[in-house]
C-alpha cells in the first residue's frame, strides 16, 4: 500500500482509469444508456440565438454531445465515447482527491479508502453510463472541492482561484443544480481548518471575488442574453414546474383556486387537473402535446397512474385536499410536474394567446407563469414551505444514507468491516506496537471532514429548495460520506489498537 503514496499524477489517473473502466465493464455498466432526459440534451438548438434561449437544458452538455458526433463515425459510437470520457472525467476527479489527500500527509492507507468510496460511489454506479450530467457534473465539483482543500493547504493563487471558478462555471455549465458551488467556495474561504495556510481577510475577500465573481458575471450574461432574446431574465426556462409540483401541494384546492390574477388561472387549473388524474379521468386535450396523445397513451397514462404508487395523487380518499405528508407529496410529486402543472401551464398560456405563438415562446411564457405562482405560494405560505424545506432535508439524510447502504459494493465492504471490527473486539492484536498511525497527519483529514459535511449540507439545501432530495438529487450531495465512514472506521480500529498496546504494556509491567 506504501507504494501508493510515491505515485505521481499520471499513473495515479492510468490506475483509476483502468479501475474505473474494469469496474464499468464487469459491472454492465461499459454500454451507454439513453434516459428520458437524453433526448433534450440531443436535439438541443443552438440556432437561431432565440431557439437557444428557449432550451430547458444548459448548453455545455450538448456542446459536447455535438462535437463526439461530429468527430465519431456513427452516433452509437458517439455516445460510447462519451460513457468513456465520463469514466476518465471521474478518474482524474479520484485521482485529484487521493493525491491532494497525501499532499496533506494523509496516509497512503486512508487516501486510497476515501477516493476508492468517491470512485465508486451512488452517483457513478448509476449514472456513469447514462447520456445525462449527472456524472460528469458530479465528477466536476469533486474536482472543485480538491481544489479549495489545495488553496487551504498552499494558499490560493490567482492560477488557482481561476481555475477554481472555471470547474465551478463548468459543473454549473453542466448541470444548473451546482449554483451551490458559488456560495459553498465563498463561505470555504472564511470557513477553514485550522491546518490552512495563513490568509488575512483581504486575501479571502479578493480570493471570493474571483472564484464566486467569475461564475456569477458569466451566468448574469447569460441571462442577459436570454433577456434580450426571449425576455426571461434567468438561466432556463426549467425548474419552476419542479416546484410548483411542491409548493401546490402544500394548499388545498379551495386556497389555490382562491388566488388571484393570471397566476390564480393557474392555480384554478392545477387544482381541476390534479383532481382528474386521480380520479383515473382523461385528460382535456388542451394543449398541442396533449392534443396529439392517442386514446390509448391516454388510458395507459390513466392506468398507469392509478396503479403506480409512485404515481397516485390521491390522498385521504380526496384529491383537492393538500398532501397529509411528506412522503405523499414526494411520491405524488413527479405526476404532478409532468401530467398537471406542465399540461396545466401550458393551457392557460395558450388559452390567452391572441394567435398562434412560437413554441418555444410559449416554453418560456409557462415558465414565467409558474414562477410567479411559487413566489406567490411561498410569500402568502412561508411556514407552509419552511416546514416542507426541513422535512425534505431529512428525507435527504436518510434516504441517501440508505442509499449508501444499498450499494452492492459499499454493502459488501460494511459488512466485512463489521467483521473484521468484531474480530478485533473479541482477539485484538498484539504485534502493533511498531506501526505508524493510520492517519499519520490529522490535517488532511479534519480538512476532507469539513469538506464533506458542508459540501454535502450546502448542495442538499439548494436541492430541496425545489424538489424533494431523492435519489439521483441527494446522492451527488453526499459524494465524500462513504469517504467520511471510511476514516470513521480507520479511527476506530487505531483505538483497538492502541487500547491492545496499552493491555500489553501493562501486563509487561
Amino acid at each position: 500500500m506504501n507504494h501508493l503514496g510515491s505515485m505521481s499524477a499520471l499513473p495515479t489517473m492510468l490506475m483509476w482509469s483502468v479501475v474505473l473502466i474494469a469496474a464499468a465493464v464487469f459491472s454492465g455498466r461499459w454500454t451507454f444508456h439513453i434516459v428520458s432526459d437524453t433526448a433534450s440534451y440531443l436535439q438541443y438548438a443552438f440556432s437561431p440565438a432565440s431557439a437557444a434561449a428557449a432550451e430547458i437544458r444548459s448548453p455545455v452538455y450538448p456542446l459536447v454531445l455535438r462535437l463526439l458526433t461530429s468527430l465519431a463515425p456513427t452516433r452509437s459510437s458517439a455516445l460510447q465515447l462519451v460513457v468513456l470520457g465520463q469514466i476518465l472525467l471521474h478518474a482524474a476527479a479520484t485521482s485529484a482527491l487521493m493525491l491532494e489527500l497525501r499532499n496533506w500527509k494523509t496516509s497512503c492507507q486512508v487516501s486510497f479508502a476515501v477516493a476508492a468510496t468517491v470512485a465508486i460511489g451512488c452517483t457513478f454506479w448509476d449514472n456513469v453510463s447514462t447520456i445525462a450530467t449527472d456524472c460528469p457534473a458530479m465528477s466536476v465539483g469533486v474536482i472543485t472541492a480538491v481544489c479549495m482543500m489545495r488553496g487551504w493547504r498552499r494558499g490560493f493563487s490567482i492560477r488557482l482561484s481561476i481555475a477554481t471558478a472555471a470547474f465551478v462555471l463548468t459543473a454549473i455549465g453542466l448541470r444548473p443544480a451546482y449554483l451551490f458551488l458559488i456560495p459553498w467556495t465563498a463561505i470555504s474561504l472564511f470557513l477553514r481548518p485550522a491546518e490552512a495556510v495563513a490568509a488575512t481577510f483581504g486575501h479571502r475577500v479578493r480570493d471570493g471575488f474571483v472564484i464566486a465573481g467569475i461564475p456569477v458575471v458569466t451566468l448574469l450574461g447569460w441571462c442577459v442574453f436570454r433577456y434580450v432574446t426571449v425576455a426571461d431574465f434567468s438561466l432556463l426556462p426549467f425548474g419552476h414546474q419542479n416546484m410548483a409540483a411542491v409548493t401546490t401541494q402544500l394548499l388545498d384546492n379551495d386556497e389555490l383556486t382562491a388566488i388571484p390574477g393570471k397566476p390564480g388561472e393557474l392555480a384554478s387549473e392545477i387544482a381541476r387537473r390534479r383532481v382528474e388524474v386521480s380520479l383515473g379521468e382523461n385528460l382535456r386535450a388542451t394543449s398541442n402535446k396533449t392534443s396529439q396523445i392517442s386514446d390509448s397513451d391516454k388510458a395507459q397514462v390513466v392506468r398507469t397512474t392509478r396503479a403506480a404508487d409512485g404515481l397516485d395523487l390521491r390522498t385521504h380518499g380526496d384529491p383537492s385536499r393538500r398532501a397529509d405528508s411528506y412522503m405523499t407529496l414526494e411520491n405524488r410529486w413527479d405526476a404532478m410536474t409532468y401530467l398537471v402543472v406542465v399540461p396545466a401551464a401550458a393551457h392557460v398560456i395558450q388559452t390567452h394567446a391572441s394567435n398562434d405563438a412560437v413554441r418555444d415562446a410559449d416554453i418560456v411564457a409557462q415558465h414565467q407563469l409558474i414562477a410567479e405562482l411559487d413566489k406567490y405560494i411561498v410569500r402568502s405560505y412561508p411556514l407552509r414551505y419552511a416546514r416542507w424545506w426541513l422535512l425534505a432535508m431529512r428525507r435527504g439524510l436518510w434516504g441517501s444514507a440508505a442509499n449508501i447502504v444499498m450499494h452492492p459494493i459499499f454493502l459488501i465492504l460494511i459488512v466485512v468491516a463489521a467483521l473484521i471490527t468484531t474480530v478485533r473486539c473479541i482477539h485484538p492484536s498484539r504485534a502493533e506496537t511498531n506501526r505508524t498511525s493510520v492517519t499519520q497527519s490529522l490535517a488532511g483529514v479534519r480538512a476532507f471532514l469539513l469538506i464533506a459535511i458542508t459540501y454535502g449540507a450546502t448542495k442538499l439545501g439548494f436541492v430541496a429548495l425545489t424538489s424533494p432530495p431523492i435519489g439521483r438529487f441527494s446522492d451527488a450531495a453526499f459524494v465524500f460520506v462513504p469517504g467520511v465512514i471510511a476514516i470513521a472506521y480507520f479511527a476506530f480500529q487505531q483505538c483497538l489498537r492502541f487500547e491492545g498496546m496499552n493491555k500489553s504494556l501493562s501486563t509487561t509491567h
